[in-house]
Order: C-alpha cells, then structure tokens, then sequence
C-alpha cells in the first residue's frame, strides 16, 4: 500500500486516544475477534465472526465511510482499503457514544438471555471502552484519512446512516458449556489493563505533566469494575469519590502542600454529590483529573529546598498577611540573609519581588472578575499603600488598574 506511512499515523493516533483499530483482510474466510475486541468470543464461544460481519463487508461499497452500531450499543467506523491484494477493511472501535447505566445493562441481559456471571463480563467490557462525547472528531479524522487515500473529498463518500449488521435484532444463543476459565481470563485482563491505565494517570498528575495526563485520562471512567449499586448515577459518584483519593495522594507524591490540596479536594467534595447525571459526572471527572494535574504543575515544591518551599507556601497561603522578608525569616527560625540568597538563587527574583508578583497576579484576576473598587483591591492583595500598588502594576502592564479593567470590558 502506498499509504503506509499515514495509515501507522492514524493507528497511533487513535491507540494515544486508547481508541482500538484493526485491520481484517480475506474476512471470507475468518474475520478475528480483534474487531470487537473479544466480545462475542467470551459471552458465547465462539471466534466465527463471518456470520456478524462478512455480509456487511460483502456489500460495503469502494471510497464509502461508513459509521455503524452493534447490537451491544458499540459504536464503529470501517472503510475499504484500496490498493491491497485482497480485500482489506479498517476498523475503527468499538467505542460508546455515552455512558451505558444500569437499566440498559440489565434489560440487555435480559434480552440476550444472559447469566449473572455473563452480565458482569459485558459491564466489564462497556467500562473498558472509551466513551467519545463528541464523534464529530473521529468521523473528521476518517474523513481525512479518506482524502489522503482516495484524493478531494468529492470523489468518496461518507454514509452517516446506521449501518446495522446483521445480527443486531438476532440475539446469538448462549453456549450452554460456557468456560468458566475463559470467563476469569477476560476479567483479569480487563482489570489489569484498566489498573494499569489508572497507575499512569496517577503517574502524570504527580508529574504534572498535562500532555500526558490528556492522552491517558479518556481511557478511565470506572477502573474497569462491574457496578455495585442499581443507582448508575451513585455508582459513579461513588467512583469519582474513589478517584479524587487518588488523585488527593498523586497530588502529594507530586510535593505539593497540604493546603492547596485541601482546597481543591474540598471543592470537588462538594461538586461529585452535586452532580445530577451521568454525562455531567464525565465532565466532572475529566476536569478533577485536569484540576490536579494544574495544581502539581503550578504548586510543586520539588524543585526547591526545604526553606524556600515553605517559604513559598506560606506567601501562597495569605496574600495579606505581613511577608516581608523578616517576618517570614522569623517564622522559619532562619537567618534573614541566609533565606534571601538561598530564595534568590532558587526563584532567580528577590523574596520581595515573589511577593510583589503574586500579588499583583491576584490584583489582575480581581479586576477581570469583580467590580470591587481599586482600593479594596489593593488591600485585598496585601497593598496597605494604593498608590504603591498603582505605581508597581503600571510598571509592570503599562497603564493603571482602573486602564486595565476598561481594556477588558
């Protein structure tokens, strides 16, 4: 194929998203389980998956996207391939349009003639997918993909119609001597790969490290573990409960103070029980992990030495109190001299400096978002003297406060 090099792109990209694809050459003669990772193959035994797909494939036309659904409500995205000795079809999925709660799964079960122990393998499989709130993405990159292979978009198709495959009203029947064995092999896979995606979440919050933290966080939603409460939406805050302790101790292990911790945790205490659905917990989740992650990168002590950090801590904790260098000093039981090199030397600006700077960083968030008089603004940052204040912060942007706030209007 001469478009290998774009085909691996794409492949890669969706794999950092932790979205699967797969190719399937000659499905005439066997189409892998690879296509929906596995599914059928674990409910019901059985690796022949020429009856669900091989009509489907059969009658796909060339330079057609298609984007079609399952009878287990997963979504996916395949086209043909041109240019390959056989006939060669790209997969992209399964993946969920939204969260699946616990009615759905249980009238799924009930449909398709499910045991308990069969039920707690498809919830496994739907938390192991990833959910994509916005598709629009996925279609644009197949799109894309579809004019590198076949030239300018008029000359193929996109068909954004549900394409059902054949056995989407047709429950299969359940294998009456279904593996029990096979059964704990894909939950032990499930659970170690879920694990092991939450273990590199945690390792980039701790890092602060928010590229990272973006790629890997779409793929948690709830550890790949079966839901334990008939309320989905408790569940799930049960969940989020679970997750902000980990990301609490990711935070700490990325040396950040207590303090600002706290303030975060406490925040998001509060928004996980206000939390009113499902889709509105996936945002919830996607921001808290985001949140902390934030709050390594900007609040990690590890790049300082004992004094400094605590020193930067307690600036951080009050902006009014008195911080001058003395004060501070004092409160370390430090020499003042001895904490003035050693903080310059590590933040490359005085002590006073620092302060002046967060102050000032505060004074700006102030002016965009309240209508609080330039004077309360000043005291409220620490300034006791507002023309000091004034004087420092046209230095630093070039015009007064009350000049700033008008150019933000």
């Amino acid at each position: 194929m001469n478009y290998d090099l774009q085909l691996n792109f794409l492949r890669d990209f969706l794999h950092s998203l932790h979205i699967s694809s797969s190719i399937i050459s000659n499905p005439s003669e066997k189409i892998s389980s690879e296509v929906d990772l596995g599914l059928r193959a674990f409910l019901f035994e059985t690796d022949n998956y020429n009856t669900i797909l091989e009509n489907s494939l059969s009658s796909a036309k060339e330079k057609t996207i298609y984007r079609f659904f399952d009878e287990y409500n997963c979504k996916y995205i395949f086209l043909k391939l041109p240019n390959c000795k056989d006939d060669t079809y790209f997969f992209i999925g399964p993946y969920l349009l939204e969260m699946l709660d616990y009615d759905y799964l249980t009238k799924k079960a009930e449909t398709l003639a499910l045991s308990e122990s069969q039920k707690r393998q498809l919830e496994l499989y739907y938390n192991s997918l990833p959910v994509i709130e916005d598709e629009n993405y996925l279609l644009t990159l197949a799109n894309t993909f579809g004019a590198t292979i076949w030239g300018k978009e008029s000359q193929f198709e996109m068909d954004y119609v549900e394409y059902e495959i054949p056995d989407r009203n047709t429950p299969i029947p359940v294998s009456p001597d279904y593996s029990e064995q096979h059964r704990t092999q894909i939950t032990l896979s499930v659970l170690e790969a879920n694990y092991e995606k939450e273990k590199q979440l945690m390792k980039a919050v701790s890092q602060g490290n928010l590229h990272l933290v973006t790629a890997v966080a779409s793929s948690v939603y709830n550890n790949g573990t079966e839901q334990r409460l008939p309320d989905s939406l408790r569940d799930r805050k049960n969940y989020l409960i679970i997750l902000k302790t980990l990301l609490r101790k990711a935070a700490e292990h990325g040396n950040v103070h207590p303090l600002h911790i706290h303030r975060l945790t406490s925040k998001y205490a509060k928004r996980i029980e206000e939390t009113r659905s499902l889709k509105e917990s996936l945002q919830l989740q996607e921001n808290m992990i985001r949140d902390y992650c934030i709050l390594v990168n900007k609040h990690s002590l590890s790049q300082y030495s004992y004094y400094v950090g605590k020193a930067i801590t307690i600036i951080n904790y009050d902006l009014t109190a008195d911080l001058s260098l003395h004060s501070i000093a004092s409160q370390l039981n430090v020499n003042s001299s001895y904490l003035s090199n050693l903080f310059h030397k590590e933040c490359d600006c005085t002590l006073t400096a620092y302060v002046n700077r967060k102050r000032i960083t505060h004074a700006v968030s102030m002016l965009k978002n309240t209508d609080k008089l330039i004077q309360d603004i000043a005291s409220d940052c620490g300034f006791q003297d507002t023309t000091y204040f004034i004087r420092l912060f046209k230095k630093q942007f070039g015009c007064t406060p009350l000049q700033y706030r008008g150019n933000c209007i």
